[in-house]
């Protein structure tokens, strides 16, 4: 493995966008499918893309992580883009954008890689990833779209072990400025109702049957409730954040605390929709 890059004993806070993680002691780094089968030919890492959507504990020293951001090429075959697991969502809209072809806008914004997307069905303002995707690819196999099993935050490898590493999405020829001022109308929500300024995963609670999980926290009064470091964001109560030096333990118990206030008060039961990380 000497052309794989290693970085050892660093802090896995430093890879999330919570902000949040204990030391590893081996990080690796694959350019390509080649390197990631090599690696868990011999290792069980901690899989991370960009890094959303986690919160890792900072209680204990991980042996090994596969942080995929090095895999991040992305082409364009007339209306489909494929696109690495570790390229940014972000980046993947751009290039939508740039080539004409519409149908990712709803996703520009979206702080995730492209592998993270996929494992979760990432969504926003009323589109989701399973609307776009055509094919997913795996170490093992690939996948078609009906095969992903795709729900609300969640697809077939919610539940596998199998590390995601490249997507096709399939996409429609469009008018680029539109694509644009689309695109530029959703950015522009987001920084007006949601706190990316601060450190946070992503909406912290998944939507329910007939319920929004910021309208039941923001109608508990939560905005500001904190437990050390750990807040609900006074911006948007969907968002629990890490005001600077929230500790794993400070997180989760926020988590909890909101859970059961929120389901005193309204019997609603709030499911997160971040990954919890602790072993």
């Amino acid at each position: 493995m000497n052309k794989i890059e290693i970085r050892k004993d660093e802090y896995l806070k430093e890879y999330t966008t919570l902000h949040i993680g204990g030391k590893c002691k081996k990080i690796f780094f694959p350019k390509n499918e080649e390197e990631v089968k090599k690696i868990l030919a011999v290792y069980q890492p901690i899989i991370l893309g960009n890094g959303s959507n986690v919160l890792i504990s900072d209680e204990r020293e991980f042996e090994t992580a596969m942080i995929l951001t090095q895999m991040n090429h992305i082409e364009c075959h007339k209306d489909m883009i494929i696109a690495d697991a570790g390229a940014k969502l972000m980046d993947v809209c751009l290039f939508a954008y740039q080539k004409g072809l519409s149908g990712l806008e709803f996703a520009y914004g979206i702080p995730g890689s492209t592998g993270g997307a996929i494992l979760m069905n990432a969504g926003a303002y009323g589109g989701e990833i399973s609307d776009v995707v055509e094919r997913v690819k795996t170490i093992k196999k690939e996948y078609s779209k009906e095969e992903c099993a795709f729900k609300y935050r969640h697809s077939i490898f919610s539940d596998n072990d199998e590390c995601i590493t490249k997507a096709v999405f399939r996409l429609k020829k469009g008018d680029p400025e539109m694509i644009r001022m689309k695109m530029k109308e959703l950015i522009a929500k987001r920084i007006e109702k949601q706190p990316l300024d601060q450190y946070s995963a992503g909406s912290t609670f998944k939507r329910g049957p007939d319920f929004y999980a910021s309208q039941l926290i923001n109608d508990c009064n939560l905005k500001g409730y904190r437990v050390g470091d750990a807040a609900v964001s006074e911006k948007h109560a969907g968002f629990l954040i890490n005001r600077g030096h929230a500790s794993f333990h400070d997180f989760l118990t926020l988590i909890q605390k909101v859970q059961k206030i929120v389901y005193e008060k309204t019997s609603k039961k709030l499911e997160c929709e971040i990954k919890i990380i602790e072993s």
